[in-house]
């Protein structure tokens, strides 16, 4: 949401935009709510929130230039790179003042001169003749034009540089360039100390000078050529259009320090300014939008001090501010949201949604704990006009204090209220009178009860209504006196079936009438010629699983397949089959969903149907959405925009032009299908982005036990070399898909262990391997965007862990002894003598390698320190936390991680992983064998446990007792 300041802004409009600036604000107030920001801090790893400049190179990596280093990102970390003093190697400066991606380089200008990185390896590549030229003074501009060529601005002088090999020629001698853009006929614009130059690089010509003033080195000046080629400037306090039928550049607004410019996918237009926060160009409207930070709303802009705007190829838009990184991830921008401002009498008089009804006037009525309110839309569903339902007399005062559970307009243009506990009310458009019914003791034309919580109206005109006490229908004949029907109970010769808390009443395609209720399950009511009525009563039943899941049922829902759909309270989802087996059920049955099947929650509140043939499922954790031809089910929470808190019962509407609303405690949440456009055109290009062993990162060239691990940075086809003592393996990666990227996918498999794939979610994509056989293996990775688009080919890694036999020491006792045995003693004996000779070694090693210190080796100090770390697993339970590393649990005991390994494996014998293994194991199996953890899935109960993946915790359980999880449980039942 953005909120801007009327007043800050005026000032900075001259008079000929000040209607139009004033008009924008009256129209985008309403409408704030449209994006929503995200944020990245030092927090989240940025070495300083000051960032200045935002770019992207070749591979996928994001790179941000802050007062304080370079970090690049993957979407889910940030790496730094700072200057070091006396370190070639590291950056020239650390506050980044201009920042340009080549075709496999970054160029980066600081303060103290100009850096070139690897993109890949982060490496700073070292050129002294460059360095030489460039010098070590600010580098005020780098541009990289679709040549590759590298343009380079200092206080003195300006220089086109070979991307390749660093060869560099000077330019425009005797101007300070301080910006460049190209335009859409290989010219470009630059501006200089000495006004905006239109300059011709192969004839090394400049075709005119326009004499606009000149740009400021330290102003952050932009210009900008858009995909129309239509070229903008911010200079001197304003936005400059160029008129090319004028040949000309007119100043459209005043905008106070602007320095950046993009374009969004849409085509509009964004400034960023210091001090003035954003503007949005519309050029089909030609109206300024300002987007302005408020810091009492935690999704706005995080800061008016704008630097830099990056418009990614997803569409999402990147926001270098004083306060750190903005990022708009369309995707997360999904389902718009109506909800209560204090103080504000456009919006919602409370955010506890009960009840929404759309009419065929496109009125939006909502019922809320304490009344209702009316929304209208403009045509394109923004701009939400709220109003609340008022009027004079008691029945509106009491209205508005109740708790609205259901909205109903019938075919003579009544509007239906249902409230729980104060009756039903009915109000007429033409009359503006407000009617209110409620039960009377003795009368049984009265209501059946107080609290009403479904209303419809079949064909023949009967209006239903779904009540506590049963179910009531308004009489044909009442006109001037309303009066209802009452049907507490059914009856037939063998049963009678309560109608009690009836939270659902649903008339199917078929003239069927269905009738959910709490703790009454499911009823199908057919009413006959003589008014009686047939029914059949369907419950659980405890050992049929084609019975209904759960008697307490509060939604019914009919598909565009005629299907009927019943949600339940805590036992998922049921579809209605049909076998015709008339002995069961009279020939039905039932096909359950739950979150075993995908559903983000067990809970039902609530169905709606898309024009898509998706159903959309309300429930206590977010959204699914189900498709109605392949069952798959996808799911949207917080992260995805959906407002916080529980969605409620039946609180849901789909609008005649495709709008599916969804109320609860927070709000409502509505969307059009166009919001859901697949993101299918941009193919991840999974990275692998860190190696570990013993929880630290592997550098290149780093030496463990003298010898490199890895010699090469990481990409794809790299050869990993592991320790003769390191029999495992911790792999990150990246989808480098920065579109819901925890709603990323990623397939893998360790060719040569394995031979299935696994899969993993995109909140935490990185795998744990350990006790691998010495051997070569091929590591194999593929991952998907958020929509499921796959990459191609999967990327790989080689890993190879060395036969130790092979080591020098047993290969010299090897040929001592082959000689000795060919000089003493024959073909025969030396056979003989070999094999004895490597059974024994084999022993001795596999005894040196278990070696657990005896009592007199063990010193008192490193006891008292065993001691304290099986305290901390017992008290604190560290195990459970799926990121444990041996530095974090050094840390806790104040020691080292080597003195950590030395404990681990001479007091304990153990390595660090297999001895956290064996404490999350033991607490997998107090909880499978424990009853309270009945409703949780096995999968679930590993993950709590601290298995970072379902594979990693079926292989480890395995491996330690000798079952798998779903026989051991199997096993604690018997």
């Amino acid at each position: 949401m953005f909120h801007f300041l009327i007043f800050n802004f005026i000032e900075y409009f001259n008079m000929n935009f000040r209607c139009v600036f004033l008009l924008c604000l009256i129209t985008f107030q309403a409408n704030t709510q449209e994006l929503i920001f995200n944020h990245l801090t030092t927090v989240d790893g940025l070495p300083n929130n000051e960032v200045r400049k935002i770019t992207k190179d070749a591979k996928g990596f994001l790179w941000f230039g802050t007062s304080n280093g370079l970090s690049r990102y993957d979407g889910y970390t940030l790496k730094t790179l700072k200057m070091i003093p006396n370190d070639k190697h590291s950056l020239a400066g650390n506050r980044i003042f201009s920042l340009a991606v080549s075709k496999n380089k970054v160029w980066v200008g600081t303060l103290n001169g100009l850096s070139v990185v690897d993109p890949v390896s982060m490496e700073v590549l070292q050129s002294e003749q460059l360095t030489k030229i460039t010098g070590n003074g600010i580098i005020a501009c780098l541009f990289v034009d679709q040549q590759d060529r590298v343009w380079l601005a200092n206080e003195k002088h300006n220089y086109i540089i070979n991307a390749r090999n660093f060869e560099t020629k000077e330019i425009l001698k005797g101007y300070q360039v301080v910006c460049i853009s190209k335009t859409l006929r290989n010219t470009f614009w630059i501006g200089t100390d000495k006004g905006l130059l239109h300059y011709d690089l192969e004839n090394n010509k400049i075709l005119k000078t326009y004499e606009i003033g000149g740009f400021n080195l330290w102003g952050l000046d932009k210009i900008y050529v858009d995909s129309y080629g239509m070229t903008w400037l911010t200079f001197q306090n304003g936005i400059y259009k160029y008129q090319s039928d004028r040949d000309r550049f007119v100043k459209l607004i005043n905008l106070g320090n602007g320095n950046a410019i993009a374009e969004n996918l849409d085509g509009s237009l964004l400034f960023g300014s210091y001090q003035n926060g954003v503007l949005r160009y519309d050029r089909i409207t030609g109206v300024f939008e300002p987007i302005i930070s408020d810091p009492s709303i935690e999704h706005s802009i995080s800061s008016d001090d704008v630097y830099d705007i990056f418009i990614n190829n997803d569409g999402s838009v990147w926001i270098g501010t004083q306060e750190g990184i903005d990022c708009v991830d369309f995707s997360r921008n999904r389902f718009k949201s109506l909800i209560h401002f204090p103080h504000k009498t456009n919006s919602l008089r409370n955010n506890f949604v009960q009840a929404i009804y759309v009419d065929d006037l496109k009125n939006y009525w909502i019922g809320m704990r304490n009344g209702v309110d009316k929304v209208i839309f403009d045509g394109n569903f923004n701009n939400p006009r709220i109003e609340h339902f008022e009027g004079k007399g008691e029945n509106f005062k009491l209205l508005n204090n109740s708790y609205v559970t259901s909205i109903f307009k019938d075919s003579k243009s009544r509007l239906w209220f249902g409230t729980s506990g104060t009756g039903l009310f009915m109000y007429t458009e033409k009359t503006k009178k407000l009617l209110r019914f409620t039960t009377i003791e003795n009368d049984e034309n009265s209501i059946a009860s107080n609290s009403v919580m479904s209303i419809f109206e079949d064909p023949k005109g009967i209006i239903w209504f779904g009540a506590n006490n049963g179910v009531s229908r308004l009489k044909k004949n009442s006109e001037a006196i309303l009066e209802f029907e009452n049907i507490s109970e059914l009856r037939d010769k063998d049963s009678v079936l309560p109608l009690k808390d009836v939270y659902k009443i649903l008339q199917d395609s078929k003239g069927r009438i269905w009738v959910g209720m709490n703790h009454g399950g499911l009823a199908l009511i057919t009413e006959e010629e003589k008014g009686d009525f047939k029914f059949i009563s369907f419950k659980k039943s405890i050992n049929d699983e084609r019975s209904l899941s759960n008697d307490e049922v509060f939604v019914l829902f009919e598909d565009s397949n005629q299907r009927i759909w019943i949600g339940t309270s805590g036992m998922g989802l049921n579809l209605l089959m049909e076998d015709g087996d008339l002995q069961k059920n009279k020939g039905y049955y039932f096909k359950r969903f739950t979150q075993e099947n995908g559903l983000a929650n067990n809970e039902i509140n609530a169905i709606l149907e898309d024009d898509r043939k998706n159903l959309w499922i309300s429930t206590n954790n977010g959204l699914s959405k189900l498709n109605l031809a392949s069952y798959k089910i996808k799911n949207y929470t917080t992260y995805d925009g959906v407002l916080k808190g529980k969605f409620r019962k039946n609180s849901a509407f789909k609008s005649k032009d495709g709008i599916l609303l969804f109320g609860g405690a927070a709000g409502i949440n509505y969307f059009q299908l166009n919001e859901f456009n697949s993101n299918h055109n941009i193919v991840p290009q999974p990275v692998f982005t860190n190696f570990l062993i013993d929880g630290q990162n592997i550098e290149v060239n780093e030496r463990i036990d003298n010898q490199v691990v890895l010699s090469e940075s990481l990409k794809s086809g790299t050869k990993i070399n592991l320790p003769k003592n390191k029999n495992g393996f911790e792999l990150e990666f990246s989808a480098l898909s920065f579109t819901s990227p925890l709603r990323n996918t990623y397939k893998y498999k360790l060719d040569g262990f394995e031979k299935d794939w696994h899969y993993l979610t995109g909140d935490n994509p990185r795998v744990n391997y350990s006790n691998l056989p010495q051997g070569k293996y091929r590591f194999y990775l593929m991952a998907s965007n958020n929509d499921d688009l796959w990459n191609e080919e999967p990327i790989y890694l080689d890993i190879v862990l060395p036969f130790s036999f092979f080591s020098i020491t047993t290969l010299k006792i090897t040929v001592v002894a082959l000689f000795i045995l060919v000089l003493i003693f024959g073909l025969l004996i030396i056979t003989r003598r070999k094999r004895k000779l490597s059974n024994v070694l084999r022993e001795q090693n596999i005894a040196r390698k278990n070696r657990i210190l005896s009592e007199d080796e063990q010193t008192p100090e490193n006891l008292e320190k065993i001691n304290c770390l099986n305290n901390l697993m017992v008290d604190e339970q560290l195990f459970l936390d799926q990121q444990l590393n041996l530095k974090q649990l050094s840390s806790k005991l104040a020691i080292s991680t080597n003195q950590l390994s030395m404990l681990l494996n001479d007091y304990i014998g153990k390595n660090f992983y297999d001895y956290i293994n064996e404490y999350r194991i033991a607490e997998v199996k107090k909880r499978l064998s424990d009853s309270k953890y009945g409703n949780q899935t096995i999968s679930s109960i590993g993950l709590d446990c601290g298995f970072n993946s379902k594979s990693a915790f079926n292989r480890i359980f395995k491996n330690v007792t000798g079952k798998t999880p779903s026989e051991y449980k199997k096993s604690c039942r018997i």
